[in-house]
């Protein structure tokens, strides 16, 4: 009796903790499809023709997205600022973001040309680690008269 008790007891233990890795595995799954859009990301921008979809350039940006709602960029370019923005869940792995640089003229140091705004539609993959997402500028001259519109397409992976 005691031996059939002891055999029983320890398949109840094995059974428990097999249960429990197996719950933990799901969480940590279940965890890392949930995971936000927060951190840095190296992301590769193509710019696109807003009416064919054809490329034109390919450059290279990070941003972090910060978890109060805002977000930075730096781009590959010399001769603009560094871009401020926000960001904001719009609901499963959906984001969207704003943000706005500083262009400066390529002749002459430091000559302020005008400002640019980015709107970007993002869509998180599953993992978290990853995203490709949709972009409109507008761009504006030194006296914030709109003189460009432009499209981009991105995929970026999570910079850790």
């Amino acid at each position: 009796m005691k031996i059939w008790l002891s055999k029983g007891v320890l398949a109840a233990a094995i059974s428990f903790l097999l249960l429990c890795g197996s719950g933990q595995a799901e969480q940590q799954q279940r965890g890392q499809e949930q995971r936000g859009i927060e951190g840095v990301w190296d992301i590769i921008v193509t710019g696109v023709s807003c009416a064919t979809g054809a490329p034109l350039f390919t450059g290279r940006v990070i941003h972090m997205f910060i978890d109060d709602g805002t977000m930075t960029e730096i781009a590959d370019r010399s001769n603009r600022s560094a871009g401020l923005g926000t960001w904001r869940h719009l609901g499963g792995r959906s984001y969207s973001s704003l943000h706005k640089f500083i262009e400066y003229s390529a002749f002459g140091p430091n000559t302020f040309n005008g400002t640019a705004v980015v709107t970007r539609e993002i869509e998180l993959s599953k993992n978290g680690d990853e995203f490709t997402a949709t972009a409109t500028s507008e761009i504006f001259d030194k006296n914030d008269n709109l003189i460009a519109t432009g499209c981009a397409t991105s995929t970026a992976t999570r910079f850790e």
